[in-house]
């Protein structure tokens, strides 16, 4: 009886059976089928986002719109960054990829890594965009990129400008860089944190190869994470650039997808050229990545100059803290020189170069807080001269050695003169690189209107606030004239490059001033019947000499340069011979005005023969901060004929 009542009891407990199993096998596993599924459901929600054309995206794809026809193409050139084959040039298509990649738990890119550890960036990027369960995902273990991002301990981000190094051409314009900030922004915390660089890597090419190269898009460039004391020796000891730090108000979830980023971009190469994809163009894109509304890339669409990169970071609402100022070790020098007691300087020189012994009688007769201040600037100036580009020799090792037991000898503690003062004005305070001219003079009782036009970058007379004392580069300027006697229009000059670096010697370097130019300019010949007129040239010069600072504010320089003239309209088709020129430029503290004094003689002695002698005085007047009048003046003789020449010019930067 019992069993027949359990039988039934079980009849009718089939259909709750039933149920109990569906629900049973619902806690089950998915299906094999399911991971293909979600992988359409996410695809078709970043479609139906339009993901594909959002700003994060693109930034870290790091597409950029082509320059002829429509479309874009990614900067990066390395294949395995791509995860579909169009897509360097297809973002949805990228997107669709990667997505299926993080599906499949095999998907390894550079050293077997996992894909999703491989694209940090992207991964946290669409996990975040899309909802995703990353349950329902591979989950592999990332190991290496968390050590990593440990090791940073990045919570901010500073953009690091180092001013430009005339003695390199391809920094003749700056730098720019990212540190990530760890610990309690400190400067101890400072010097422990990490610097992100993008550079070229020339190999051991330097000259034509080099400039050729650089300009035509040939290096390979790529990220680098090094950290910021050993960005700070190269930059600011090596190379004698001051450094200006411009803290960034990213938020630490910014900073985060900054870092994952970076990670995702070790091993890839971009194309590196000077003037547009160089260091400050791929640090922009970095910020883009962190913070895409910026759109900072979008507004360099032709050439992208470091110091204007700096000036677009700051016009940003709220993107910048507040600034700081690192001397390089040359300028700390230098402003030692001027509060050094007299007679000091020699003494410093001789100490570094070992022809002073630091226990000399006329070290220990100094009282002691200059004799602390000459044993480390003696210190000091060995590390410029000896020690920042090679290892020691024995006999400089105990020089040094012997030079830092005399100081810790002296009873005062840090350093006995004040520091170098901070510029008054930083590099994104200075005025903008292009510039536009309007303006009217005479030349040979010729009376004319000109327009100009200077895409870069600064010369000699231009306001020197935030950019190198003594340094100038003209790139592709191009004047316009309309002679109003004869109604002749002329292109007056076209600079394709002009460069001047004017160094003072002082007494503690001695470094040799140059120059270089090339373009086509204007130059009065004889026209046949005893008069002179203008005649299209090529004109070229390069040359050497010294530089002096008479006084604060002023430079005095002499320059021995070759010159070659080549045109038609010379008898021989070219002048070549030596010239001379000579000058001072001086200005108030408050740099409303600047003049320069000058003179030349120019002697062409192969092809077309003549003596051309020129001097000459040259004004600025700052008008506003991005304003400025300019006038010259000038009397030349040449082909035995003398002739005066004056303008005045109504400037515009922008």
């Amino acid at each position: 009886m019992l069993r027949a009542r359990g039988l039934r009891a079980c009849r009718a407990l089939r259909p709750l059976g039933g149920l109990v199993l569906v629900a049973l096998l619902g806690s089950l596993p998915a299906r094999a089928d399911e991971p293909t599924a979600y992988l359409a459901e996410l695809t078709a929600a970043a479609d139906a986002a339009h993901l594909a054309s959002d700003p994060e995206w693109i930034a870290l794809l790091h597409y950029e719109p082509l320059h002829f026809g429509r479309g874009v193409r990614s900067t990066a050139e390395t294949a395995w960054f791509f995860q579909a084959p169009t897509g360097r040039t297809d973002p949805q298509a990228e997107l669709r990829a990667t997505l299926a990649k993080f599906f499949d738990a095999e998907a390894t890119l550079r050293d077997d890594e996992p894909i999703q550890c491989a694209l940090r960036a992207r991964f946290q990027w669409l996990v975040e965009r899309l909802a995703i369960d990353i349950s329902r995902l591979p989950q592999p273990s990332c190991d290496a990129y968390d050590e990593w991002r440990t090791a940073l301990d990045a919570r901010a981000a500073t953009l690091i400008f180092p001013e430009a190094y005339m003695n390199n051409p391809s920094s003749l314009f700056g730098h720019t860089l990212l540190r990530l900030d760890a610990g309690d922004g400190t400067a101890r915390s400072d010097l422990l944190s990490y610097g992100v660089n993008f550079s070229a890597d020339t190999g051991t090419d330097g000259g034509i190869p080099f400039a050729y190269k650089g300009i035509l898009g040939y290096y390979p460039g790529r990220f680098s994470v090094d950290p910021y004391y050993d960005i700070l020796s190269r930059y600011g000891d090596t190379e004698a650039r001051d450094i200006w730090e411009y803290p960034l108000t990213l938020t630490r979830a910014e900073v985060d997808l900054l870092i994952a980023h970076l990670w995702e971009l070790r091993g890839v190469d971009f194309s590196y050229y000077f003037f547009d994809e160089n260091c400050s163009y791929q640090i922009l894109a970095l910020l883009d990545v962190a913070r895409p509304s910026l759109r900072l890339t979008a507004q360099f669409p032709a050439w992208v100059i470091p110091a204007d990169t700096v000036r677009a970071i700051g016009r940003e609402p709220g993107l910048i803290g507040t600034p700081s100022y690192r001397a390089s070790l040359a300028t700390e020098l230098r402003h030692d020189a001027r509060e050094l007691p007299s007679g000091a300087p020699p003494l410093v020189s001789a100490l570094a170069d070992g022809r002073l012994a630091p226990d000399a009688p006329e070290i220990a007769a100094l009282a002691a807080p200059a004799r602390a201040a000459v044993l480390g600037d003696a210190y000091r100036l060995f590390r410029v001269r000896y020690a920042n580009t090679r290892a020691l020799d024995p006999d400089e090792q105990r020089r040094a050695r012997a030079i830092l037991l005399a100081r810790s000898e002296v009873p005062i503690e840090g350093d006995p003169l004040p520091p170098p003062p901070t510029p008054a004005v930083r590099p994104d305070e200075g005025h903008r690189s292009d510039r536009a001219a309007l303006g009217t003079g005479v030349r040979n009782g010729q009376y004319y209107v000109e327009a100009a036009i200077r895409p870069a970058y600064h010369d000699l007379l231009d306001p020197l606030g935030g950019y190198t004392a003594g340094a100038q580069i003209d790139f592709m300027a191009l004047a316009l004239r309309y002679y109003t006697k004869h109604r002749d229009f002329r292109v007056e000059r076209f600079t394709l490059v002009d460069i001047v670096s004017l160094t003072p010697w002082d007494a503690f370097f001695h470094p040799i001033s140059w120059s270089v130019g090339t373009g086509l300019d204007n130059r009065l010949l004889p026209n046949g019947h005893n008069d002179l007129q203008e005649e299209y040239i090529w004109h070229n010069h390069l040359g050497g000499g010294l530089a002096f600072a008479p006084w604060p504010g002023a430079i005095a320089y002499g320059l021995a340069e070759a010159v070659v003239d080549w045109s038609p309209a010379l008898n021989d088709n070219f002048a070549v011979g030596p010239e001379a020129r000579a000058g001072l430029f001086a200005g108030p503290h408050d740099d409303r005005w600047r003049a320069e004094l000058y003179g030349s003689v120019t002697g062409f002695v192969i092809g077309d023969q003549s003596q051309w002698y020129r001097g000459g005085l040259d004004l600025r007047l700052t008008l506003a901060p991005q304003m400025d009048l300019r006038g010259d003046i000038s009397g030349n003789r040449d082909f035995d004929q003398d002739w005066i020449e004056g303008g005045l010019r109504w400037e515009v930067f922008f």
